[in-house]
């Protein structure tokens, strides 16, 4: 692990490089979701992607971190969030381009995962190749300008969307709720590419927002089919 310092004295924070034992042979940069600042940090989310670094490394990949804004938890993110990710998304790729091997991919989750998009619709993503967005919602147009090759919406089956007419009162009209199998057509109509990378969605099954467990019932581990991704 070789860890950095990023930013100026006011604003410091952390970068981190998980390599393998050997020549690396791709390069996954993780975006975590809004629970998640420090990457040393805990909770469940902070165990997903520690186990998912863990694989990634098992199997030839260096993988790339840094800590990201902390923001109050149950407040829906805004605009400047995403932007302070991608800004540490970016600066992360730059810190580490002469390292770079093989293909870079870049996997974000939820919040992680808007920033992420946003990266890639700057001039600034050039070395992107790949990219798997976990639990992210596109609400709105989304231009991609990195020359990408693939992008793969992922979603747990369990996380609902639920739309309210603002006009309509509570006890009048009830929310209309949609499945991942519905939104995430939504979500992958919404973007326009410069180039024409290959473009799926994946649900799974029993899984939640940031891909945990959300069923009495046994689920696949998320972990290796994330890291099949980043190379597939």
């Amino acid at each position: 692990m070789t860890v950095r310092r990023g930013g100026g004295s006011s604003s410091s924070y952390r970068l981190r490089r998980s390599s393998p034992t050997g020549p690396a042979n791709a390069t996954v940069v993780l975006s975590g979701p809004g629970t998640v600042s420090a990457y040393d940090g805990v909770g469940r989310d902070d165990l997903l992607l520690a186990s998912l670094t863990r694989h990634l490394v098992s199997g030839g990949a260096q993988v790339l971190q840094c800590d990201m804004p902390a923001r109050h938890t149950g407040v829906p993110s805004e605009e400047v969030d995403e932007v302070a990710r991608a800004e540490r998304l970016e600066h992360l790729l730059r810190a580490y381009a002469h390292p770079a091997s093989g293909p870079v991919s870049l996997l974000g989750f939820s919040l992680g995962g808007h920033a992420v998009l946003r990266l890639l619709g700057s001039t600034r993503s050039r070395l992107v190749d790949r990219a798997v967005l976990v639990g992210t919602v596109v609400g709105q147009k989304t231009f991609v300008n990195a020359p990408i090759t693939s992008l793969d919406f992922v979603y747990g089956s369990c996380d609902l969307i639920g739309y309210q007419a603002v006009d309509a009162p509570a006890d009048e009209l009830p929310p209309l709720t949609y499945g991942p199998d519905v939104y995430g057509k939504w979500c992958a109509s919404r973007l326009s590419c410069r180039t024409e990378p290959t473009v799926r969605i994946h649900v799974l099954n029993g899984l939640g927002h940031t891909l945990h467990p959300c069923v009495a019932e046994p689920v696949m581990d998320p972990v290796p089919f994330l890291a099949a991704l980043t190379s597939a």
